[in-house]
């Protein structure tokens, strides 16, 4: 606030004039009862510097889990035979169709029109077999690979069992923004090695059981 002449006056509370003073003994003494609770800086300072962070490439280990092949073998069979099944029906509905159109030019109507019934069922089965059969290709799909990235979290935690770790980042994902989630870690240690080694030989005590 101002003053008359103009100048200003920093807002300072007011104390009553008999106002009791704080007892500077008594804050001097909380004061170094305090810090002697506190760990010493160098301590403090140790304690932030071994903060272990890692980083590990999900996608290779995922890549690299005996399961993912295992289920991409059986996936690529399925598709496969959905592919052969539907050039199947297809070829089946392109018979059926050019037998109408010989039905039609031959003036056999009545024959014509329960070929064309048949046609229109075998368009169905065409049509169901593109939506349907894809849709749960992709589901299997989907449900194996939460499966085995289960597989993965878990191996990861019993990895780190002994806590050596703090944190431990997946620098193979990224944001929606289409940006990677870890930029720069130069002082992470990349445990994606060692984390594929443990996967492999936990999958292979896991078939022995």
């Amino acid at each position: 606030m101002r003053e008359a002449g103009g100048k200003f006056r920093f807002p300072w509370p007011e104390f009553p004039i008999n106002a009791k003073l704080p007892d500077m003994k008594f804050a001097l003494t909380a004061f170094l009862l305090s810090a002697l609770c506190l760990p010493p800086l160098s301590l403090r300072s140790q304690e932030a510097n071994s903060l272990s962070i890692a980083v590990v490439d999900l996608v290779k280990v995922f890549e690299s889990h005996p399961k993912t092949a295992d289920a991409s073998a059986k996936l690529t069979e399925e598709r496969e035979a959905s592919r052969a099944d539907f050039k199947e029906k297809s070829n089946l509905l392109k018979e059926i169709l050019q037998n109408h159109q010989e039905l039609i030019r031959a003036g056999k109507k009545e024959e014509a029109a329960e070929k064309l019934k048949e046609a229109n069922e075998a368009e169905k089965a065409v049509a169901t077999l593109r939506t349907t059969g894809l849709r749960d290709l992709e589901e299997r799909f989907r449900k194996a690979k939460v499966e085995i990235m289960a597989d993965i979290r878990k191996a990861v935690a019993e990895f780190n069992t002994d806590g050596k770790y703090a944190l431990i980042f997946d620098q193979s994902s990224t944001s929606s923004n289409g940006l990677p989630q870890v930029v720069h870690a130069p002082g992470a240690t990349d445990i994606t090695e060692e984390v594929i080694a443990f996967v492999k030989k936990s999958a292979e005590e896991e078939k022995k059981k």
